[in-house]
């Protein structure tokens, strides 16, 4: 999907077509899927100068997502826990990321000069039942 030139509203738009990429994924699947396509590209917005690109590749056996976003950053993302503080409202996404996918990175993206944050989630595993 193509985010360049677009604002944070275009989350809603990004949530619908990250659900049509996934349609055999199971209702608690999708969601975990869906808050970390959030996350990672709020994240773009907040502090990669506005995503680029948003990509999702969805496999049904074995049952997978990986989720890619673009980025004109070079600062990679920290997955910290969240401080006591809980009134603060930024802080706590990629340590979301951390918890519902398998494994998370980053690397270069030397296209647009800044980066890809992926993350890959897989059903069948200790944080999510086999989907259908």
């Amino acid at each position: 999907m193509d985010l360049r030139d677009t604002d944070p509203y275009a989350l809603a738009g990004v949530r619908r077509w990250a659900t049509g990429q996934c349609p055999h994924l199971d209702i608690d699947h999708l969601a975990d899927m869906l808050l970390v396509v959030d996350e990672l590209v709020a994240n773009a917005y907040t502090h990669g100068g506005g995503p680029q690109r948003a990509r999702i590749t969805a496999m049904t056996r074995p049952c997978r997502v990986v989720v890619e976003v673009d980025d004109l950053s070079t600062t990679h993302p920290h997955a910290q826990p969240p401080a006591p503080e809980f009134h603060h409202a930024h802080g706590c996404g990629m340590f979301l990321v951390e918890e519902l996918a398998d494994t998370w990175g980053v690397h270069e993206n030397h296209e647009s000069g800044g980066k890809t944050v992926w993350a890959r989630l897989s059903c069948g595993t200790r944080a999510r039942a086999p989907c259908r």
